[in-house]
């Protein structure tokens, strides 16, 4: 069965994909439309409408599977993760599936640019040794010596090594992809978009080397650009590095008028992370005019982002520092509490998303001081509000409590993957009546062998049972159970009978309900493929749950845990 549903998922990869937006049509006013037209759309759109541009990713997806039209398909799906991804949402369920379906395809495009795509989602979450483990594997996939892809994944690394604060060793590499993106806008008819988003790079990392007015000219570059090739996808963009750059110049008037412009673009765009840092740099700005209060707020919105869609950036750091003095003047202690422990949190994400990539950032609150200031208020706090040393109490004895508990779990649930591995699970083969035997060692006991006898009877004796018994025998064999959707009722009709007589039929050849039994197919089935086949163990819970039938991950662990006794990541992880 393996080799078939791999044979089938080269063969017809369009029965792989969902659509992001459930239940989304081609309007008719768009049908006829062209693929261009499509992507010209979507490109126009990116980075300034995501809503949009994401309807209009859906509609390439399903015009490419209209007209079964591979190069459509793959194209509608990394468009949906590229928006997914600006939106702050989930894109690597589709980036998973991308990658499976071009896995066997062997062109100038993929399958390097599906772990291209996967490398940027993993970069924009702070995961940059996954990042740069799928720009490495794209290189070895790069074919025909791509120079687009080539020059792309140069300038990606280089964006690693700006999230790695390693400005110098990225400026090169952005300045060859510009050179790149430059020469081939003068020499062929191809848009412009890559060749804008260069200029951006590079504005970009002149204000990272403090070189504000090299950033300056080549963001007014960028602006004329867009202008000239029609395409303002990076314009927000442009102007917001421009603004940081004049506030860095100490021209605090002209930074606040470009990047108080550009916050409703971002809103639309629902680009929450940009907002954040923008919301920072306004506060900047209000606190060197000596507005303090007016500086609060805008380092309280960014705080709020950061919590809200986990956009934790170290340049924003000074700003909890600054909230932090504002309200111990104000003698606010539960304020300058909350920010103490928003600063302490923002710098542990920081730390576990750069793990071993980082560099050590200069900072006025080190986590000593913070933990030291931090048990001053708490001890004035307590003084002030004995009821507080109690909730402090039980939520500490609560905090602990979840640890041990969840610990002992953990401890369970290795111990019960190692048993899974050494004695796993076989997938159950068809049992007849003749078969039934009762669970006890001891001789079984006379009713319950009259019991067994009337059902041996009845199952052989009944021509509608003998045919039900050959059908879920086929059933099993086949693997249909791996299909979604499927219900006792659901199967009764594709069986054509009585949803009574197949009931009865499960419950008295397998011991269980069908809702059991169905679950342990499908767990035992998975169960044996992550220990044959490694591929498999790479997809996320998520792809693997909607491979074997299951709607939702949540549904699949929990039949998972509930057959096996441990949860699926632990079994990944023991088999790994």
């Amino acid at each position: 069965m393996k080799k078939i549903h791999l044979i089938v998922l080269a063969v017809f990869p369009v029965f792989f994909f969902s659509q992001s937006i459930r239940g989304l049509n081609i309007p008719d006013s768009l049908k006829n439309k062209s693929d261009k037209y499509f992507d010209d759309a979507y490109n126009k759109v990116f980075q300034i409408d995501n809503d949009k541009a994401e309807h209009l990713a859906n509609y390439i997806l399903i015009k490419g599977k209209n007209e079964n039209n591979k190069k459509i398909i793959f194209e509608g799906y990394y468009n949906i993760a590229r928006v997914k991804n600006l939106k702050n949402e989930n894109g690597h369920p589709f980036a998973d599936s991308l990658i499976n379906a071009t896995k066997n395809v062997s062109n100038a495009e993929y399958p390097a640019k599906s772990h291209i795509l996967k490398g940027i989602l993993f970069n924009n979450e702070g995961k940059y040794k996954e990042a740069l483990n799928e720009y490495t594997v794209a290189l070895n996939l790069n074919k025909a010596e791509n120079k687009e892809q080539f020059y792309y994944v140069s300038k990606l690394i280089a964006i690693l090594k700006t999230a790695t604060e390693e400005y110098e060793e990225a400026l090169p590499l952005f300045i060859k992809y510009y050179d790149y993106e430059r020469d081939k806008v003068k020499n062929t008819n191809l848009d412009a978009k890559n060749y804008i988003s260069s200029i951006f790079s590079l504005a970009n990392i002149y204000t990272k080397c403090k070189d504000y007015k090299k950033s300056i000219q080549f963001a007014d570059l960028g602006l004329a650009e867009c202008k000239k090739y029609n395409d303002y996808s990076n314009y927000n963009y442009l102007l917001m590095i421009k603004g940081i750059s004049l506030f860095y110049l100490k021209d605090f008037s002209s930074s606040g008028v470009i990047l108080s412009n550009i916050e409703k673009g971002l809103i639309n765009s629902k680009d929450y992370i940009n907002l954040g840092i923008l919301y920072y740099y306004l506060g900047k700005i209000e606190y060197e005019n000596h507005k303090e209060e007016e500086a609060v707020e805008y380092f309280k919105k960014a705080d709020s982002i950061s919590f809200n869609f986990n956009g934790f950036e170290a340049i924003k750091r000074d700003g909890y520092e600054i909230l932090i003095d504002f309200y111990k003047k104000k003698g606010d202690l539960n304020n300058q509490l909350k920010y103490i422990n928003n600063l302490m949190y923002s710098d542990s994400i920081i730390a576990v998303n750069r793990k071993n990539l980082s560099k050590e950032i200069l900072k006025k609150y080190d986590t000593p001081l913070l933990m030291k200031e931090k048990l001053n208020i708490i001890d004035k706090l307590n003084h002030q509000n004995i009821w507080l040393i109690v909730s402090l109490l039980c939520i500490t004895l609560l905090f602990i409590f979840i640890i041990r508990k969840n610990r002992k779990k953990i401890k369970e649930y290795e111990k019960q993957a190692k048993i899974l591995l050494e004695k796993p699970v076989i997938a159950p083969a068809p049992v007849f009546a003749e078969e039934i035997k009762p669970e006890s060692n001891t001789a079984p006991s006379a009713s319950v062998e009259r019991k067994e006898k009337t059902t041996k009877n009845d199952l052989t004796s009944n021509s509608k049972f003998k045919i039900l018994i050959d059908k879920i025998e086929e059933f099993e064999k086949t693997n249909s159970f791996l299909a979604k959707n499927i219900t006792l009722d659901s199967l009764s009709k594709e069986f054509d009978t009585n949803r009574d007589y197949l009931s009865k039929l499960v419950n008295e050849l397998k011991g269980k309900n069908f809702s059991q039994y169905l679950n342990e197919l499908r767990i035992n089935y998975i169960v044996e493929e992550l220990k044959s086949n490694e591929k498999i163990r790479k997809h996320t819970i998520a792809a693997i749950a909607n491979d074997i039938g299951y709607n939702n991950a949540e549904s699949f662990t929990n039949a998972f845990k509930k057959i096996t006794g441990t949860l699926p990541s632990y079994y990944i992880k023991a088999l790994s």
